[in-house]
């Protein structure tokens, strides 16, 4: 008997969380199944060494895809298609019964805006019932599908574990980071209210990424005229920047969960973001770091303030974070359970 025959879709056209998710997991997993990928993002396309993967044209439609995915699906005798964001689990019931699908799900309700919500409950309440399983990357994205108790399973997001640098005894800078889109959602402003009134300290906020808040911020640093704010765009070698910093914040609105919280504390950084969605499931509060109410810039403030006060809690939160990642989030424990899921799957 031949491997199985696993076919990716990812539809989405930026290169996000749910597209370093394909770039991590699967091309480790070639040795045991033949992947096929079809994809939208250009960055993820070039990132993919494989022979079998196709990019879709920007202007292809939702039903193109469909057509795509069907005719990939009959020519290469595929035996489980893993649908990878919601735009993919759509696809669900205009794919082959004969074929095994995984939804797999990156995102919380909290994302998707309300005017679209009374589309999404039938559009994704459909998929499911077309799907053999249901994947959600935290609990809370689990919980908030109602139903489907048997179909339903949490695969955490895992990442790697570097090793870490010596600390520099001569740092005098302190470095907090920030690393994500440039959104509103993101928090992102609301860290550069409270890091405004942080600057007596010895402290620097770099913030790695891009997105529509790009002019925004640059003309908000410029009319505050402060000077310890970098802007980065996009780092390419994340964990670099991370382990030349030592406190790192996502006062998110909403998140299943963070990849860059968790890259974060396996750098051994403390961590300071909302207590939303999934983040809770990652982020201890007073063990790894501290959660707080979104958009409360004055209990963001002070918990930074408390990190940048206190080298050894730094230190502390660090080791606990990095530690958690080792036990529950590492990327080999990723792999190992969607291994095991395929294996169970299809033929």
């Amino acid at each position: 008997m031949g491997k199985k025959k696993v076919l990716i879709v990812s539809c989405t056209p930026f290169y996000g969380g749910a597209e370093i998710f394909v770039k991590q997991i699967f091309p480790i997993l070639e040795d045991q199944f033949d992947i096929y990928y079809q994809l939208r993002s250009y960055d993820l396309y070039n990132e993919l060494s494989s022979k079998n993967k196709y990019l879709l044209d920007e202007a292809i439609s939702f039903w193109g895809e469909i057509n795509f995915a069907r005719r990939l699906i009959v020519e290469n005798k595929i035996d489980i298609v893993l649908l990878n964001g919601n735009r993919a689990i759509y696809m669900a019931p205009f794919l082959p019964r004969s074929v095994c699908k995984i939804a797999y799900k990156h995102t919380s309700i909290a994302s998707t805006p309300k005017l679209k919500r009374c589309i999404y409950y039938p559009l994704i309440t459909m998929s499911f019932l077309c799907c053999h399983k249901i994947v959600g990357v935290s609990r809370m994205v689990v919980d908030e599908i109602k139903g489907f108790k048997h179909k339903k399973m949490v695969i955490y997001n895992g990442v790697l574990l570097p090793d870490l640098k010596p600390v520099s005894c001569s740092k005098k800078i302190i470095d907090i980071v920030y690393v994500g889109r440039l959104e509103r959602e993101k928090g992102i402003m609301e860290a550069l209210e409270a890091f405004q009134n942080l600057t007596d300290y010895p402290v620097v906020l770099n913030i790695a990424g891009t997105g529509k808040l790009n002019k925004d911020i640059q003309q908000w640093i410029q009319g505050k005229e402060i000077s310890n704010v970098r802007l980065l765009g996009q780092v390419k070698d994340v964990y670099g920047l991370l382990q030349n910093c030592d406190i790192f914040v996502l006062p998110t609105y909403y998140e299943a969960i963070s990849l860059s919280i968790l890259e974060a504390m396996a750098c051994g950084l403390p961590v300071v973001a909302s207590r939303v969605g999934g983040i809770p499931e990652v982020v201890k509060d007073g063990v790894t770091g501290f959660l707080v109410t979104p958009k409360d810039v004055s209990q963001l403030r002070k918990r930074l303030e408390r990190l940048i006060e206190d080298e050894k809690l730094r230190a502390e939160m660090g080791q606990e974070g990095r530690e958690r990642v080792m036990t529950f989030f590492s990327i080999e424990k990723t792999r190992t359970e969607i291994t095991q899921l395929l294996k169970t799957l299809g033929l």
